[in-house]
């Protein structure tokens, strides 16, 4: 569970403007859906890189407040977050290379979200016409699920593992194609530590072998669950984003 334990009163190195963060006493992560580009569906906690953007105009990390004080309870506000409009600003007016990566994260996730209703719209389709031709073909169970409609106990369809899982077309745009070219030269110096990362955008945008180069620098125990899906997604040559349950 994500509970909070007070906040930090911190300033605004642009401009001395004062704004409360939380002091998490513990945070959990868990959401309803993950996505192979990072995103977090239903998160509870912030699926952002921390960007914000003060009062006076000027972008900055959270990280990089400079902390005053420590309280139970304040009037202060947060610092505002940056609207998905602002982000390409954020991009132009970014004064370090750390400023420039999470507003350009921030990007490549929005830019991400269109083909994500398209997902969720393809998926929902295919598994109402395979459910329905499932109950069309045991129709004493159909009667049985009509029944049972209304009541928690009532069975759960659950596709066979053995049905292929198909996607809509994904097809990056110059701009998304831009923001993750960008993306790669910001995280490649950095090393250790963003080596999903580079596979999942090399992966975007259809450079396989790359992806699968940089899969070999990353380690399994991190996260098994992405290096099982990258290596099937990149086999398969799929460039799309895929959503998953960890």
């Amino acid at each position: 569970m994500t509970s909070i334990a007070g906040y930090s009163i911190r300033g605004a190195v642009c401009c001395g403007a004062r704004y409360k963060t939380p002091r998490y006493a513990s945070m959990n992560f868990m959401s309803s859906a993950f996505w192979t580009d990072g995103y977090r569906e239903q998160s509870l906690m912030p699926n952002d890189q921390g960007l914000r953007r003060c009062t006076c105009g000027k972008f900055f990390l959270q990280r990089d407040l400079v902390e005053i004080a420590q309280v139970d309870q304040s009037d202060l506000p947060f610092a505002p977050r940056v609207l998905p409009a602002d982000l390409p600003l954020a991009i132009a007016q970014a004064n370090s290379p750390a400023l420039e990566l999470a507003a350009r994260t921030d990007y490549w996730l929005e830019l991400n979200h269109a083909y994500r209703d398209l997902y969720r719209a393809h998926r929902d389709a295919e598994d109402a016409a395979t459910q329905a031709a499932w109950e069309a073909a045991n129709p004493d169970r159909r009667n049985f699920w009509q029944r049972w409609r209304n009541s928690e106990r009532r069975p759960q369809y659950r596709p066979s593992p053995d049905r292929p899982l198909t996607f809509p077309v994904f097809e990056a745009t110059q701009e998304q194609r831009e923001n993750m070219q960008a993306l790669l030269r910001l995280t490649e110096p950095l090393g250790p530590g963003y080596e999903y990362e580079r596979v999942e955008l090399h992966r975007e945008l259809g450079q396989f072998d790359a992806a699968a180069l940089a899969l070999r620098a990353a380690k399994e125990s991190d996260s098994p669950t992405m290096y099982k899906l990258s290596t099937e997604l990149i086999a398969e040559g799929r460039a799309a984003p895929v959503r998953y349950s960890a």
